[in-house]
Order: C-alpha cells, then structure tokens, then sequence
C-alpha cells in the first residue's frame, strides 16, 4: 500500500501492484492542478475533480464504507482521503459499481443474484415505465391486448388532461415528497411522506385528475427508484427518466425505444479516468513473474 500527500491534506490510496498507471497519473495531474485553496468536503472535492461538468451520471462513488474502500483498492482503484472528512472518494467508478450492495459480498451466491437482478428490473421499470404509459396510451394503444386497452381507457374518463401531463403532474409531486422526506426530520419523514401520499393520491383519483392505474404506476416507478444502491446513481437515473418521457410523447413507443438506446451510446462513449462506463470490472494490471519455469 503506498500513500501521497498534497498541501491540501490530500491522501490517495491505492495497491502498487495493481493500480492503472495512467488512471493513477490523471488522478494525480487533476489534484495537483485544483486551484481552489479550501475544500470543505469530499463532495466537493469530487465535484471540483470531474472535469465534466455538464454531465449527470456519475464517475467517482462516495462512501464511508471501508470494507468497499479495500475491495475497490484490491480491485486496482484508487480512493481519495480528505483530511478531517468521514468519506472516501473511489476513482475510477463504473455504471456497474453503482447496482452493487456491499452487503451481496456476505449473503449466498443464489441470494445476491437474485437480489442484482431486482436491482437491475427495478432500474428498468424506473426509467422506462412512465414513457411506456404515455406512448401506449396516446400513440401506440394496439400493443396491449383489447381488455387491458379498455380498462386503461375506462380509467381514464374523465381525466381532462392528457396523459403526458396527468404522469409530470404526478412525477413532479413523487419528487417533492422525497425531498421532503430528506429534509425533515427523520422522526417524522416517514409519517409524513406516507400521509401525503395517500392524501395526494385519493384526492387525485376523487377529482379525477387522474387514473387510477397513474396512480399504481408512480408508485411503482418510487419503490422502483429505492431499489437502486447508491444514491448518486438514483439521482441521475431519475434525470434521464424525464428525458424517456419527452420522447416518450413526442414519438411513441418508437421515440421511447431510440432515446434508450441513445442513452446506452451515450453510456458506451463515457469514460471515468479512462476505463470505459459500461466495463464489467477494472482489469487489473498483470503482474509480470521472471525465473519461473514451467
């Protein structure tokens, strides 16, 4: 294990076997080259290290965590200490490591499977589920059987919107109660984003500002949004899900289907210090044996 240190109290951890050189020198080059005399956190620091600033998918993972901290360093990463901050910075960091728990290393292997694969299903439904609602129900209706197409129709009369806005309406509020659920205080958090939800839904419903089934949807797009591990990841997954849903309504199921796959091209052409987003794992670097004879 070999540590460097800067003016700024800066400490990079990382295993000398195994570490990327190149991701190690343009982790070193962007420290050194930080302009700012006082860092408070290493949120900040992280912020001030992407050079991306106009992107929201995440390239370096947050955690307080060590047993990831060693597995990240035994992985070839290297991880970031600021001095005086309870957090470590993980660098570089691919989209994979944000669907995985800490807590899959110590259940069985059937078990963890199971529980990526909900991950990843709940990903799915998070991003795909209110573009899939809109485009079916105003553009592309012949794609559900007929008894599914006229409960939905039926649950929708007298709804005066249409359906693009009855979900934003619906999206924008889910939001705010999860922000609040941040911000108040944790005694009463969950009281009070349940009540409201309940509340906000039935008054919905009642008025007929929208479906019922609208309704099941948002729902199962926010426990869908909880399914995802780290919280970074959520928040840009619930960013690019707006973006489904523009295309979602502005073209169908055909705008839904080419603004996702635009979103993985997107993911493809994305690099975290030089190893590609969308790697399985951080190849480590081999370790060359001289004298051994087979």
């Amino acid at each position: 294990m070999k540590n460097t240190k800067n003016l700024r109290a800066e400490y990079a951890l990382y295993d000398q076997e195994n570490v990327n050189d190149s991701v190690l020198k343009n982790l070193q080059e962007k420290v050194k080259n930080l302009k700012h005399s006082v860092i408070l956190s290493s949120s900040e620091l992280q912020r001030l290290l992407n050079d991306k600033k106009w992107t929201f998918m995440p390239i370096m993972m947050i955690t307080e965590r060590s047993d990831r901290v060693i597995q990240n360093i035994a992985g070839g990463k290297v991880v970031l200490i600021l001095d005086g901050t309870p957090n470590a910075i993980i660098a570089p960091s691919v989209f994979f490591d944000f669907m995985t728990s800490m807590d899959d290393k110590y259940l069985p292997f059937g078990v963890s499977k199971f529980l990526k694969v909900l991950r990843y299903f709940g990903l799915f439904i998070c991003l795909l589920l209110p573009g899939v609602y809109v485009a079916v129900t105003s553009y592309n209706p012949e794609v559900l059987r007929s008894e599914l197409a006229f409960s939905v129709a039926g649950s929708r009369v007298g709804v005066p919107f249409p359906s693009f806005i009855e979900v934003l309406f619906l999206l924008v509020f889910m939001e705010l109660l999860t922000e609040a659920s941040i911000r108040l205080p944790r005694a009463v958090s969950g009281t009070a984003t349940t009540v409201g939800g309940l509340i906000l839904g039935t008054a919905a419903t009642e008025t007929a500002l929208t479906s019922n089934i609208m309704v099941i949807i948002v729902s199962a797009v926010a426990i869908a949004t909880f399914a995802i591990p780290i919280n970074e990841m959520s928040f840009a997954i619930r960013i690019v899900r707006y973006v489904l849903l523009f295309f979602g309504t502005t073209a169908g199921i055909t705008g839904l289907i080419l603004s996702f796959l635009a979103f993985v091209l997107y993911l493809t052409n994305l690099e975290s210090f030089g190893e590609p987003y969308l790697k399985l794992f951080v190849q480590r670097k081999k370790v060359e044996t001289k004298g051994v004879k087979s």
